[in-house]
């Protein structure tokens, strides 16, 4: 009995070692750390309408900017925001360089496997916008056509499932590239919320853009790095709280003029 009590000892010991060896497990003190230097840092990208963009003084505005006012005012610490663009989104977090993200990021498995997602407190459709010269009506007929897509979002996920061989896809690192290429001719359609094709829509009447297809519709939410777990449920509760307050469906549809949608949990 005692051979094998010390054989279990040494066994676990050497299992807590290993694990140990291959990496630390430790949890991220995020919301510590910003109830202490009473600052929050959270990422937006401004390029983004109706989500983020820059007012007439070059100020950040929209959605996206309105929930982290809110946020930090309810936490009641002052707020930075760091400008990034959708590409940046993940990347300035896990770099540090913000505690939170806020920049309509779509829920995904592949995402989750390197942040961690809150609760969904918006939703948004991606679809593949175009002039109305421009026939499109079924994904067969994106076959000889170019469409825009924006990296490191949904849409470059989605469309290009969608879209059957014969396609070109023209890559942009930016969303604002993409819609300069779609205003300007550059592109036949592109991929973007519908929201960011209506913004478009608006503002060139002339080039008649409207929706072809629905894409998918999905839910975004605020995310933070692997291991901020306190951060993470503070946020939850908040999102919870604001949910049920009627608050950040006020936010959604001033800044989108639809209503907001019964929202799911994690």
């Amino acid at each position: 009995m005692f051979g094998f009590l010390k054989f279990a000892g040494v066994t676990a010991f050497a299992l807590c070692a290993g694990l140990l060896a291959s990496g630390p497990v430790f949890a991220d003190d995020s919301l510590a750390k910003v109830l202490k230097e009473k600052k929050i840092r959270i990422a937006v990208d401004v390029s983004s309408p109706p989500f983020g963009v820059l007012d007439k003084n070059q100020q950040p505005d929209g959605s996206d900017v309105a929930v982290a006012r809110q946020l930090a005012a309810d936490l009641g610490v002052d707020l930075e925001f760091v400008q990034v663009p959708s590409n940046g989104r993940i990347p300035a977090l896990l770099a540090g360089r913000a505690d939170v993200t806020i920049a309509s990021i779509s829920i995904t498995t592949e995402r989750a496997k390197t942040v961690l997602f809150c609760n969904p407190n918006g939703a948004l459709s991606i679809v593949i916008a175009g002039p109305k010269k421009v026939a499109i009506s079924k994904p067969e007929d994106l076959v000889g056509k170019t469409i825009g897509l924006t990296r490191a979002t949904l849409e470059e996920a989605t469309v290009p499932k969608l879209a059957p061989p014969g396609t070109k896809i023209v890559w942009f690192d930016e969303i604002g590239a993409t819609i300069q290429a779609l205003s300007s001719g550059q592109v036949d359609a592109a991929g973007m919320t519908s929201f960011a094709a209506k913004a478009v829509a608006d503002r060139n009447p002339a080039n008649q853009i409207e929706n072809k297809l629905n894409v998918v519709t999905a839910y975004y939410g605020p995310i933070v790095r692997p291991g901020a777990y306190a951060l993470r449920d503070w946020i939850n509760v908040w999102i919870f709280v604001n949910t049920q307050n009627g608050r950040l469906a006020e936010i959604y549809k001033k800044h989108t003029q639809i209503d907001l949608p019964p929202l799911p949990t994690l």
